[in-house]
């Protein structure tokens, strides 16, 4: 910005020079005179005049191709720098915050609000440029015309005053515009994950109207904010035109004999009317962008205020786990979990089961050090799980989810999951161990087969399995698994209860399920309810402890 400011005063400064020769010369040929001035004990030919001003131009080009590279490297560093800084941030914070965060959030800062601050770093330079040489042309007129120049200054100061509630109005319609911009994202990313249930339930035509009513209220704010912006412009040229018709007025009284300084002084002030309007203009984009750039501060100050755990520890081992009295909170009066403790053993299998709302997916998160306790404290060997070097402990801990999440890849790239060292055989043993290696041999590439958009190409069985050798394939000590049978059918749900009974005893296992048919491998079964352990031992203890338990195997037809 301090090499753009000094290239484009210096320019400003070329071309009111270039202006001052060019009307001194066409002053001279209308006279019949062969030479120029003198202007401040300065006479020169009329050739040497337009030499000088031929070159003038020819500089001022020159500075305007330095100037251009200048704004595009500053904007497309500002642009880079943004997304960088904000996609770091949110993928270095807490899992908390970017759970809590709206769908399409992220996104739409990535793309739309770091293309208003674009636009605002651009329409920065501008006003850089333009007010550099709205000065040096002031300068120049000063120094030819100092009486009409002090006047036309007075006027473009008052000028300022009157549009400063213009630019306030602008900031206030902006963030309106962001906050309903925000909503109409989120709204139409929740709807864009709902095409099945839209066509099975035939509400395309409601959905449409509340996408409407959306559209309505972003437009309405987009206008407000794009009519006051367009204001700006027509008003300073008003004033300007008033400004410089009082200093036709004042230069009437002067003297005839300073036809060229009043010549000169009226085309520079013309002139800087142009760079006058480009910093209005600038000023108006400059204020609909406040918001956005304080949207994406305020946001980069929560992403980095709470970071995920670093804690620097390295236990021999992940295992055992020990659960201690941890109780848990999501609001104050949202109690998650309450008072609850449980052991998971080396290479042991625990079930976790209970009604929908028991506080059961909320353990999960704390067990994968996801969230943190409000109270009691969770140690795996021997040392509190807050304490531990995060990347010791993502090496050795997976997690499968209810619903599979593939990205837009290869077999092996969604296996491996952008973690470098893992080999072909590493691939094909995690493959094996997940029972799904034969169906993946298939495929017409094998492990190199691109999925499709997010792994449309596959059953949901297989995008299970394929989550489950995406955890294996590292080697971890621990899975935990997030219903992992609840929407398959009975040959896939078969299928991954044989590839669990195969890492049983090799991997601790924590499985949390609705059906009591995937709970068979267990050797330990914790009952939760309202968010409190109500029961817990093998399964045998728990058909004389758990009416909850009892009633399960009986819905399932297990005896």
């Amino acid at each position: 910005m301090t090499q753009l400011a000094a290239v484009s005063f210096a320019g400003a400064m070329i071309e009111a020079a270039f202006l001052v020769l060019l009307t001194s010369a066409l002053l001279a040929v209308a006279s019949g005179r062969e030479r120029i001035g003198p202007i401040h004990g300065i006479s020169l030919t009329l050739i040497q005049t337009l030499l000088l001003a031929g070159l003038a131009v020819l500089t001022r080009y020159a500075a305007a191709v330095l100037a251009s590279h200048l704004t595009a490297t500053l904007s497309a560093r500002v642009r880079a720098d943004q997304r960088i800084a904000l996609a770091q941030a949110y993928l270095s914070t807490s899992w908390s915050i970017q759970h809590a965060e709206p769908s399409g959030r992220l996104q739409e800062l990535l793309t739309s609000f770091v293309g208003r601050v674009n636009v605002a770093v651009i329409s920065a330079t501008q006003s850089v440029t333009a007010g550099l040489s709205l000065l040096a042309f002031l300068g120049a007129s000063l120094i030819i015309q100092p009486l009409a120049s002090l006047g036309v200054l007075a006027i473009l100061a008052l000028l300022g005053a009157i549009l400063r509630p213009m630019r306030s109005r602008i900031r206030r319609e902006s963030a309106k515009t962001n906050k309903s911009d925000l909503a109409f994202t989120a709204t139409v990313a929740e709807f864009g994950s709902l095409p099945l249930e839209m066509h099975v339930f035939g509400v395309q035509g409601p959905i449409a109207e509340r996408v409407r009513d959306l559209t309505e209220t972003t437009t309405e704010n987009q206008r407000r904010v794009q009519f006051l912006s367009g204001l700006l412009a027509p008003t300073y040229t008003l004033f300007v035109y008033v400004a410089i018709l009082s200093a036709v007025g004042l230069l009437s009284t002067l003297a005839t004999g300073e036809i060229a300084s009043v010549g000169s002084v009226m085309l520079l002030m013309l002139r800087s009317m142009t760079f006058g309007q480009q910093m209005t203009t600038a000023s108006g984009t400059i204020s609909a962008a406040v918001p956005s750039m304080r949207l994406i501060d305020t946001t980069l100050a929560n992403y980095r205020a709470n970071p995920a755990g670093t804690g620097h520890l390295r236990p021999s081992s992940v295992t055992p786990i020990v659960v201690n009295d941890i109780s848990y909170a999501y609001t104050p009066d949202r109690m998650a979990l309450d008072h609850v403790s449980l052991t998971v053993a080396p290479g042991t299998a625990t079930g976790v089961i209970g009604p929908s709302g028991a506080g059961k997916s909320s353990l999960a998160h704390l067990l994968l050090g996801l969230r943190r306790p409000d109270s009691g404290t969770v140690t795996v060997g021997g040392v509190d799980l807050a304490e531990v070097d995060r990347a010791w402990w993502t090496e050795r801990v997976a997690f499968v989810p209810q619903q599979p999440q593939l990205f837009t890849g290869t077999v092996a790239e969604n296996v491996r999951f952008f973690r470098p060292g893992i080999s072909d055989d590493d691939l094909r043993r995690a493959a094996r161990q997940a029972n799904i290696l034969t169906e993946i041999e298939r495929l017409p590439a094998g492990f190199d087969t691109h999925l499709g958009e997010r792994g449309s190409q596959l059953s949901g069985g297989q995008r299970q399995r394929l989550s489950i050798a995406r955890a294996l394939v590292g080697s971890p000590e621990l899975i935990i698994l997030d219903e992992p049978t609840s929407a398959l059918d009975p040959e896939s749900e078969a299928l991954i209860r044989s590839a669990l009974s195969g890492i049983h005893g090799e991997i601790a296992l924590v499985v949390i399920a609705h059906r009591m048919s995937t709970l068979d491998l267990c050797d330990t079964l914790v009952v939760m309810d309202d968010g409190r352990v109500t029961a817990s031992g093998t399964p045998a203890e728990l058909q004389q402890s758990s009416p909850f338990y009892r009633r399960a195997l009986e819905l399932a037809g297990i005896s």
